[in-house]
């Protein structure tokens, strides 16, 4: 009976530690920086910025409303909270693997 109570206090503790610490298995978070970048484009983003880094997307010219969705969609860990407004994008950098068709796509979308 008091190894079960062992087993299962020590199983709690467990459970309560790891939801405290709110992380994601296999990636640690560098919340002490901040990548700034003015580009929504994977490779411009790679490399500058991390994986589990703090990025900031700061365009400098604004009009279109739905590139910042399109940089959380490519660049941000959507594990994590994505604060996005109509200008701009604070996210963890989780970057996706694009493929050469997903390239090709997303030149023309700033075109638009």
């Amino acid at each position: 009976m008091i190894i079960k109570k062992i087993f299962a206090l020590a199983g709690l503790t467990l459970l309560v530690s790891s939801c405290a610490k709110n992380e994601v298995p296999g990636q640690s978070v560098e919340n002490g920086t901040l990548c700034e970048v003015s580009s929504w484009r994977h490779d411009d983003v790679a490399a500058k910025c991390k994986p589990g880094q703090k990025v900031g997307y700061f365009p400098e010219t604004f009009g279109n409303e739905q590139i910042p969705v399109i940089f959380a969609a490519v660049n941000c860990d959507l594990r994590y909270t994505v604060a996005l407004t109509n200008g701009a994008v604070t996210c963890i950098y989780g970057p996706i693997t694009p493929s050469k068709a997903d390239s090709a796509d997303g030149a023309s979308a700033d075109k638009h």
